[in-house]
């Protein structure tokens, strides 16, 4: 069964879609919140660091900067840190993915609404039509005076 999709329904679902890509992007945020103020908190208890040493390390670590300034020194902080790299910086990655896919949609929305309101004239005519109309060419008054010095030789 074919479903007609008619103007209103196409903006209702593209209204649903964006609703749904803010749902996904809020997620995408709130995970990595979480995993930020949850791996400092390790690193807070584990390690005997400051909070907001945690905090920054987790920061560090997330977004793969890694400047080495501070460093776990536990074998069960180095451990978390291994599994918690792997995790953040995938996380972080999606969720600039998405933002990133968002920018180019609204911006692809953007001309395709643009370039919907350019009319565009549309022309009949082919190519040769225009080219025999512009060099003033008449095929059947050509083809007659040439029937008529045939007929004349003869």
């Amino acid at each position: 069964m074919v479903k007609i999709i008619n103007k209103k329904n196409l903006e209702v679902m593209e209204e649903e879609e964006h609703k749904a890509f803010h749902r996904r992007l809020v997620y995408v945020l709130v995970v990595m919140l979480i995993l930020l103020f949850g791996s400092a908190t390790f690193y807070h208890i584990v390690e005997g660091w400051r909070y907001l040493d945690a905090v920054y390390f987790s920061t560090e670590t997330m977004t793969t900067i890694g400047f080495g300034d501070i460093t776990p020194k536990t074998d069960a902080g180095k451990v978390f840190t291994i599994f918690f790299a792997f995790t953040g910086v995938g996380i972080v990655l999606y969720g600039l993915s998405l933002m990133a896919s968002h920018f180019v949609e609204v911006r692809e929305e953007f001309w395709l609404e643009r370039l919907g309101k350019i009319r565009i004239k549309h022309h009949t005519a082919s190519f040769w039509g225009k080219l025999k109309n512009f060099l003033n060419y008449k095929g059947d008054t050509v083809v007659k005076s040439y029937e008529k010095s045939v007929a004349r030789k003869k």
